[in-house]
């Protein structure tokens, strides 16, 4: 027979008043995986109703400056000590306004990660790899290397659905019956809403793009103190500068930068410097120039590579260089 949990009985359980035996029976049903997003449902129920202690680090750091720099009492305010009680004295107050900033801020953060832990699934690539999804409503999505992808642990695809990106991936979207739109959120200042396309998103630092392969997406995009919104159509490429400004053009194969699904990597007038952000944020690689003017020099073609060793050495080969790797730094250099 099944051990049934009620909603009451985990409330007395997140609030630290049920019993040893009943503690016991939660730990052991809540290891069951068909049981857990209840668990979490109510979890996240009775933190809204039991506000839990959240410091004010900004505060508490800014009471800490303060004491830091007050100048020391006057003898007539002091108890009758020496110099070296005193001193000790200033130095424990300094020490203990240190700690509870420091704890105040240990624990904002903790709670923020324990909040994001608990309202989201998140979906995680290594350098060098990559990894299919297929979420709740049938939509697939392909995370290149080293990206983030938070799917919501809740209701996802029953109100909305809404994904937060960080690094790359491609999209598949699923078209559902009631025209639900599918939105990925990113902190790049843009974000994508959908019905049911293909596209690929990418939130690097130096290469934020979005390109649209099928179907139809609307982008909506901060420019400066603007709100805008593009709406995009089947080979789009929209990119963003340094400052957010957008750049729209028409590319004829929007294919060719979803490549990277299938390890191979297609260039076009690339320069060898360019290639080093590729290196840092696919393979946390650093690519260093002997001769700095190799930076300029310029790669065409397509590549297959599983690594960033065959990756490297296809290049090499390709430009007649040589190259050699210390740690996480990869030298270039022109051939001895």
């Amino acid at each position: 027979m099944k051990t049934q949990v009620s909603k009451e009985s985990l409330f007395n359980y997140f609030g630290g008043r049920a019993t040893a035996l009943q503690k016991q029976l939660i730990d052991e049903w809540a290891k069951e995986e068909e049981n857990r997003e209840f668990f979490f449902e109510c979890l996240a129920v009775w933190e809204t109703q039991n506000l839990q202690f959240s410091a004010d680090a900004g505060d508490a750091l800014h009471r800490h400056r303060e004491r830091m720099t007050q100048q020391p009492l006057q003898a007539e305010e002091e108890p009758a000590a020496g110099p070296e009680t005193r001193s000790l004295r200033s130095g424990w107050f300094r020490l203990r306004w240190l700690v509870a900033a420091t704890v105040g801020l240990a624990l904002t953060f903790g709670a923020l990660r324990y909040r994001s832990n608990l309202l989201f699934i998140t979906y995680r690539t290594a350098f060098g790899e990559t990894r299919m999804l297929t979420l709740a409503d049938g939509s697939r999505v392909t995370l290149n290397a080293n990206s983030t992808l938070q799917v919501p642990r809740f209701g996802f695809g029953q109100k909305n659905r809404q994904v937060i990106l960080a690094g790359e991936a491609d999209f598949s979207i699923r078209h559902l019956p009631d025209h639900r739109n599918f939105t990925v959120r990113t902190h790049k200042n843009f974000e994508v809403v959908v019905l049911g396309t293909e596209f690929m998103v990418n939130t690097r630092e130096r290469s934020k793009k979005v390109v649209l392969n099928k179907g139809k997406v609307k982008l909506l995009y901060q420019e400066g103190a603007v709100s805008r919104q593009l709406t995009m159509k089947p080979g789009n490429l929209v990119t963003f500068d340094q400052k957010g400004r957008v750049n729209l053009k028409q590319t004829p194969n929007p294919q060719v930068f979803t490549s990277w699904k299938d390890h191979r990597f297609v260039f076009e007038e690339t320069t060898l410097g360019e290639l080093g952000s590729l290196f840092t944020e696919n393979y946390g690689l650093r690519l260093q120039f002997a001769d700095r003017g190799l930076m300029q020099w310029t790669v065409s073609g397509a590549f297959t590579a599983n690594s960033a060793e065959e990756l490297i050495e296809i290049l090499a080969s390709a430009s007649n260089l040589t190259y050699r790797r210390q740690g996480d730094t990869i030298v270039i250099d022109r051939p001895h």
